[in-house]
């Protein structure tokens, strides 16, 4: 199954915003993706996409094997709290979410 398949197979289950959601792009280059109409570098979101839908879970250093769902959900909060994290716990997912191999692609 190539990387557009696993994308049309998440879109069927989760919905296009979800799916947008986990990849950490709009819902506009998944359409124009799915349309193979992308602009973009076609290499880097296929890399993206076998990165999180690939393994059946994502390898957190911090959290461990989570779901796709879960890693966007957290590298989202730690976005948005920074460095205003009071719990130590918080800080270091915090700074292990901002400097994630899996969303610097």
């Amino acid at each position: 199954m190539n990387e557009i398949e696993i994308l049309k197979r998440e879109i069927e289950i989760k919905g296009i915003k979800q799916v947008a959601s986990e990849l950490g792009v709009s819902t506009s280059s998944i359409n124009l993706l799915i349309a193979e109409k992308y602009p973009g570098s076609l290499e880097n979101m296929e890399k993206r996409i076998k990165k999180i839908y690939g393994n059946g879970g994502i390898e957190c250093p911090i959290l461990g094997k989570i779901t796709a769902t879960k890693c966007a959900e957290k590298w989202n909060l730690a976005k948005k709290i920074g460095m205003k994290a009071g719990n130590p716990e918080t800080l270091r997912l915090y700074m292990t979410c901002l400097n994630c191999p899996l969303r610097a692609i």
